[in-house]
């Protein structure tokens, strides 16, 4: 009910995308997003339980992925990042929502921990509601930055025209007979071509697949992070124990008006 009363009274959620799409590359919010990446390297210096590092990871991702879409085209020379094109838009756009839920909620755990004490319903109970929420950041941190890498992942190789077998892509193969020669001045040459690389045989024949595997001239940077986001992602399922490990002893305080 919430929900339909958010998309009647802020807009049908195609109109809140749209909004977003275009108001996130604005040169104020980007540095201000870059600000919150420092931010949050500083609190994973502090408080590394939270998730924070892999929130910021994952929101070097979604940036680097923004700046690659608007200067990038498709397979077409068709341009990537356009109003009218809400497949990577709106997609970019979710994306961010990701972030800055994930980011939110590890503002409001810091803010439980400063001021918690202060407040005599949650005083007693504070270091373990602490844990408990850290935990959680720490579980949706990585869902978030599941996510990011998925749907960025998607845009970045997405709209790159996979190779075939022609002679453009196969320029970049074995030919067998040359291993064969390669093989005499360099033992061990044709096992290591072919466990890297594809090789087109004598006859003309290649291994059975959609074509040689593509190539990401220009996207090492990309890769470089997806690997690091996935190496961010460590600890998040022992957080994610912990926290249902606690569920387990949750126990509803006696009150003398409760029902018997």
């Amino acid at each position: 009910m919430d929900s339909q009363l958010e998309a009647t009274y802020e807009g049908p959620e195609a109109v809140q995308r749209r909004q977003l799409s275009v108001t996130m590359t604005d040169e104020l919010f980007l540095a201000q997003f870059r600000q919150w990446i420092v931010r949050l390297r500083e609190i994973a210096g502090t408080r590394p339980g939270t998730g924070a590092c892999t929130l910021a990871t994952a929101m070097e991702m979604w940036y680097w992925t923004l700046q690659h879409l608007q200067s990038s085209t498709d397979a077409d020379g068709s341009k990537l990042y356009h109003s009218s094109r809400q497949a990577v838009t709106f997609a970019l756009a979710d994306a961010l929502c990701w972030l800055v839920a994930s980011r939110a909620q590890i503002l409001d755990l810091l803010e439980l921990e400063e001021k918690g004490s202060q407040n005599p319903g949650v005083a007693e109970a504070l270091p373990g509601l602490v844990q408990f929420f850290t935990d959680l950041c720490h579980v949706q941190s990585a869902r978030a930055a599941g996510e990011v890498g998925r749907i960025c992942a998607e845009l970045v190789f997405g709209y790159c025209r996979h190779p075939a077998w022609n002679s453009d892509a196969c320029r970049t193969c074995y030919q067998a007979g040359d291993l064969e020669d390669l093989e005499g001045l360099i033992p061990g040459m044709d096992s290591v071509a072919r466990a890297c690389t594809e090789v087109i045989e004598a006859d003309g024949s290649h291994p059975s697949k959609a074509g040689p595997c593509a190539r990401f001239d220009g996207l090492e940077q990309f890769t470089r992070l997806r690997q690091r986001l996935d190496g961010c992602l460590t600890g998040s399922q022992l957080a994610k124990d912990r926290a249902a490990e606690a569920l387990t002893h949750v126990m509803i305080p006696e009150a003398l008006d409760y029902p018997a």
